[in-house]
């Protein structure tokens, strides 16, 4: 019999996709269209995802996955402001996974138009890069963990929405014109460890086995040599030889088997600031920004601590190795500059930025094991495209992507892994034929290990409201590369999307 807290769950999604498809119908059963004579504006939108194994030809629910919109002129109903309110919600639910987030709120802001200002107060998101999806100096808004990257999510990496006062000016002296814009941050979007807990426990677990195993641990030889110093006979030092069977022999355990980070306490240690400048020279724009603030992910590393319980004469040693898991919190400076511009029919940009994190001095500590450091370092991009036909339906764009502190995907560092900077290639095509077929395909390639991925997509544009998509991801390289351990190989993707 199925348990009643699956029927529970099925009955909940069932009744809130329907509560959404009915306010959309009730909104006018037409795409954007005003609700009453105020001008307030109900959007939203509803897609389902079907997932197809292509090694055993099983074929499961994705996810569903829904979002509504109000959109509210603030001059028509009479507030006798200049300006705009938005609001949106969100929700989704993953049949395979069996988890969900019923509702969340999106985006809530009020905009206000001033002669020599403008202001956004709310819940927002800030987009300051000139790049294609990877952009350095966007630092407001972080990115999601890399599980958006499933079911080709690749095309909408967006930055996660934050509280936040946004005041833009654009003043203007003789034939110049600037464009300039602070962001207070009032509560940042800390993320938690961006990796599985089952992921975590394995790398606490792999410490524990090397260290029983005898394999090196930098500073816990010295820190257990410190603590044996009081017992030996005076200027008979132990030998490496006999430390290494004593550690061999020692019981090694967890203290824990996951990263836990604390946030931030008061208010004032949450805020964050970011700052922006930009002027244009005729047929290019350029930015210079800075900011002030935390870090999207904590940094991690692990100690060691040994603890002796031994006999003067040495009849007995009981030796613990205690191996403990720490994640903190941590603020960042970052500078940056971006540049677009447009030469013929052809759009270029560059963008970049670089950052000085705070020190965490437990990372230098020589007895921890640290997958993060203390190392500033480089992020830049630089690309093109150009669109092509008749009617501009063909898109074609490349860029090259710099990341002096390693991975993508991750800012994490495997024990004793030496620091390489990535280099990435990333292409995109798209043609759109009669309007109502769209093809697309994006790849990204490590310079560095040969792995990569490719997302081809095709999209059938029914009428304004109605789409349909099917899609894969092809993984390129072996296992041990940046992208060879992603989850989505041999899987096809198909779905229905509702706007209205």
């Amino acid at each position: 019999m199925r348990p009643r807290r699956m029927l529970k769950s099925k009955s909940k999604i069932t009744i809130l996709v329907c509560a959404v498809l009915t306010l959309g119908l009730l909104s006018g059963a037409a795409y954007g269209m005003e609700v009453g004579p105020t001008g307030l504006n109900l959007s939203g939108e509803l897609e389902q995802t079907v997932n197809l194994s292509l090694t055993d030809g099983e074929l499961t629910l994705g996810v569903t996955s829904y979002k509504l919109s109000l959109d509210q002129d603030l001059k028509r109903p009479g507030a006798g402001i200049d300006g705009h309110a938005y609001v949106s919600v969100k929700g989704w639910y993953n049949h395979e996974a069996s988890d969900a987030k019923w509702l969340e709120l999106d985006e809530a802001y009020v905009d206000i138009y001033q002669d020599l200002f403008d202001l956004r107060l709310g819940r927002q998101a800030v987009s300051w890069g000139t790049a294609y999806g990877f952009n350095p100096t966007s630092y407001v808004n972080p990115l999601p963990s890399m599980a958006a990257l499933n079911q080709g999510g690749l095309t909408n990496l967006t930055g996660l929405p934050v509280p936040a006062a946004y005041i833009s000016a654009y003043p203007s002296w003789k034939d110049m014109s600037a464009d300039v814009g602070m962001v207070l941050v009032l509560n940042p979007r800390l993320q938690g460890v961006p990796l599985p807990e089952e992921y975590q426990a394995k790398i606490v677990n792999g410490i524990c086995h090397g260290t029983k195993a005898g394999l090196q641990v930098p500073g816990v030889a010295e820190a257990l040599a410190e603590e044996l110093l009081p017992y030996l006979p005076p200027g008979v030092p132990i030998t490496e030889d006999q430390l290494a069977i004593i550690i061999k022999n020692a019981d090694v355990n967890p203290t824990a088997l996951e990263f836990s980070p604390e946030l931030p306490d008061s208010f004032t240690d949450r805020l964050e600031v970011a700052g922006r400048a930009g002027m244009n020279f005729g047929m290019w724009d350029l930015y210079i920004s800075g900011f002030r603030g935390w870090e999207d992910s904590p940094v991690l590393w692990v100690e060691t601590v040994p603890s002796v319980d031994i006999a003067q004469d040495f009849s007995y040693i009981n030796v613990n190795l205690n191996v403990s898991p720490n994640a903190l919190y941590r603020k960042a400076t970052s500078f940056g500059a971006a540049v677009s511009g447009t030469y013929g029919p052809y759009t270029f940009w560059g963008e970049g930025s670089y950052t000085w994190p705070d020190k965490v001095e437990e990372l230098d500590v020589e007895g921890n094991i640290a997958l993060s450091t203390n190392d500033s370092y480089l992020q830049a991009v630089v690309g093109a495209d150009r669109m092509f036909g008749d009617a501009s339906e063909y898109y074609l764009m490349g860029q090259y992507i710099y990341n002096s502190s390693g991975s993508l995907l991750s800012t994490y560092r495997m024990p004793g892994e030496k620091a390489k900077a990535g280099h990435y290639l990333a292409l995109v095509g798209r043609a759109t034929i009669h309007d109502d077929h769209q093809v697309e395909l994006i790849n990204i390639y490590n310079m560095s290990d040969g792995g990569g991925l490719i997302v081809p997509r095709y999209t059938y544009k029914i009428n304004p409201m109605f789409s349909t998509w099917v899609g894969t991801t092809f993984l390129i390289g072996d296992e041990d590369t940046e992208f060879g351990s992603l989850p989505m190989d041999k899987t096809a993707f198909a779905g229905v999307k509702v706007v209205w």
